[in-house]
């Protein structure tokens, strides 16, 4: 039972990571486009959007946190592994099971911190620009934490398997 979910989160983070690739894709040719469109507008017709530069700030923020995400699911993220080098392969395994728990309870911890964030600022009810809640722009955060979470999970998952399988495979 237990090899199938992981198997199905498996199979959904496959298909979200290419959602998200395409999604990072668009976000960074809006924003390459609309900098262009605002710096032409600027200069040559001494006018602009008002609302344009929160709305590239936003998109930075937004191509951040989703490329953090990407990240995490590729394993490129930031991480000090010169424990588990130095260790023999099964101690550098616990210790990446280590390190891949406590990345995923951090971002547990992140979620709940930017989910009442979140709430806060829902409540506070603050416009971004036009008729856009700052809210909605800000979804990311809780959202990209919960997608990291997740994956250093799978990967915790990962390593359980890797040592019980190198566990096993000693004992016979």
């Amino acid at each position: 039972m237990k090899a199938f979910v992981v198997h199905e989160i498996r199979h959904m983070d496959s298909l979200f990571k290419r959602l998200e690739k395409w999604l990072l894709v668009f976000l960074l040719g809006f924003m390459i486009g609309f900098s262009l469109l605002q710096i032409v507008l600027r200069n040559v017709f001494s006018t602009g959007f008002v609302w344009g530069d929160s709305l590239l700030r936003h998109a930075v923020l937004w191509i951040s946190l989703l490329g953090a995400g990407r990240a995490t699911a590729e394993d490129k993220h930031i991480r000090i592994d010169l424990l588990p080098r130095l260790l023999p392969a099964s101690g550098g395994a616990w210790v990446s099971l280590l390190t891949d728990c406590f990345a995923c309870l951090v971002c547990v911890i992140l979620i709940h911190a930017s989910w009442n964030f979140l709430t806060y600022e829902t409540m506070a009810g603050t416009r971004a620009f036009g008729q856009i809640p700052l809210s909605w722009l800000e979804a990311v955060f809780p959202f990209s934490f919960a997608v990291m979470a997740v994956r250093f999970a799978l990967c915790a998952f990962s390593g359980i398997n890797s040592i019980t399988a190198k566990t096993q495979e000693r004992d016979s």
